[in-house]
């Protein structure tokens, strides 16, 4: 038993090794080499790959994917809090039919693209970061909804419960007792929303065409092209690219952790 136990540690250990750790320091490696050099141990490091991504612009797509990934959260949170709330302490008419939230994220937005330009347009925010925002929201909304809704059941209502008797109103609980209990949760739900909207090509692809407004997935495509591909400056780019989600990661680590083994224990 001790031996199959090994067995499966180093197999672990080797499979992490392969898949994820390995293709982050050869993307390290390749942003720091100058193009065609495959050493895996190179002798010569460089900076020129990212000296030509600043030079480029990139700091702009930067700040356009922060821009949506901050408006996401923003709208995104308070209104699946509300919601999640809802569904986990309350009985109303159509409850039952709640786990329908499960499914629609399931639905291929590229599906329903031609109809949301069109309605970008209608709304006249076409071409412009509202938009991605907007459309990510309503594309987030439901599965985080029912992230909050499994971390408000965590929750024992016994607690809301004495302060409502105490003479605590609904909204006065909800502020006082049930956000800062559900902290974590929040917090889990809020790093999930950011990941998406940090990561989602389709909506901006579709809803911007000016140049100034593309995101980071778009501006890293940008360097494959049919003349030839710039592997280094894509790492380069990729490299400053998960640095603005790592460090959000690092900061609330701790209350991510707490969030996700909460909303496991329901």
């Amino acid at each position: 038993m001790t031996r199959t136990r090994w067995m499966f540690a180093w197999f672990g250990v080797l499979f992490i090794l392969l898949i994820i750790v390995f293709p982050m320091y050869w993307g390290l490696r390749t942003s720091l080499t100058e193009n065609g050099v495959l050493d895996f141990v190179p002798g010569r490091l460089t900076l020129m790959h990212y000296d030509g991504l600043f030079a480029g612009g990139f700091l702009t797509n930067i700040q356009n994917s922060l821009i949506i990934s901050m408006g996401t959260i923003t709208f995104t949170l308070p209104i699946a809090l509300m919601s999640g709330y809802a569904l986990a302490r309350f009985d109303f008419p159509g409850k039952r039919f709640s786990a329908v939230l499960l499914v629609l994220p399931l639905l291929p937005a590229i599906a329903v693209l031609v109809p949301l330009i069109l309605y970008m347009r209608g709304l006249g925010i076409y071409n412009t970061l509202y938009s991605v925002i907007l459309a990510g929201t309503v594309f987030a909304l439901p599965y985080c909804t029912w992230m909050i809704r499994g971390f408000m059941l965590s929750i024992p209502r016994e607690i809301e419960e004495a302060a409502l008797i105490d003479g605590c109103g609904p909204i006065k609980a909800l502020f006082s007792i049930a956000i800062p209990l559900a902290a974590p949760g929040l917090i889990s739900v809020a790093i999930f929303t950011l990941i998406s909207a940090w990561n989602n090509y389709l909506f901006s692809f579709a809803f911007t065409t000016k140049r100034e407004l593309q995101v980071v997935p778009a501006a890293l495509l940008g360097f494959i092209t049919a003349w030839g591909n710039n592997y280094g400056g894509m790492n380069a780019g990729a490299v400053v690219a998960i640095l603005p989600p790592l460090i959000f990661f690092l900061i609330f680590q701790k209350w991510f952790i707490q969030g996700i083994l909460a909303g496991s224990s329901k």
